[in-house]
């Protein structure tokens, strides 16, 4: 197989996934209607195996761009946004620190559109993560951080 997209994509989920699965190995994974701190962990991680899987299998037909050079932008901003995330959460809340995620790994992109539909739809995306993983889940995240005035 020669050096593509998918090829690199395909090897670096599937690494991922499979170091992931290894590490969620070693937490309790309980049942599915008493999951345990490793059940989310190794689900997470085999869709992402399957996704590697996935894209070194497409790789093997033909159209599958070379990699040429590696663009930083992506790769500095990403994980740093990530970062950013972990480091905001309590402070913004979740809603806040979503927002300030997604805009953040937009910028990594090459086709960054600021518009308001770009606006609108990671708006919507940090209202359906606070709705779903607060209120759906219960998970004990705030919804509005230490930093704001009106966190209570």
């Amino acid at each position: 197989m020669k050096a593509t997209q998918d090829v690199a994509l395909g090897v670096f989920f599937t690494a991922i996934g499979i170091v992931a699965g290894v590490i969620a190995l070693t937490y309790p994974i309980g049942t599915p209607s008493r999951m345990g701190p490793g059940f989310f962990p190794v689900i997470i991680s085999v869709l992402l195996t399957l996704t590697g899987i996935a894209a070194l299998s497409r790789a093997r037909r033909a159209g599958s761009p070379l990699v040429e050079a590696i663009t930083w932008r992506p790769v500095i901003i990403v994980p740093l946004m990530v970062v950013v995330f972990g480091l905001t959460i309590d402070r913004l809340g979740l809603p806040l620190a979503v927002l300030l995620l997604v805009v953040g790994t937009a910028a990594a992109s090459v086709k960054l559109d600021i518009s308001w539909r770009a606006a609108a739809g990671a708006a919507a995306f940090s209202a359906i993560c606070a709705l779903l993983f607060v209120k759906v889940l219960g998970l004990p995240i705030p919804l509005a951080g230490s930093w704001l005035p009106f966190s209570g």
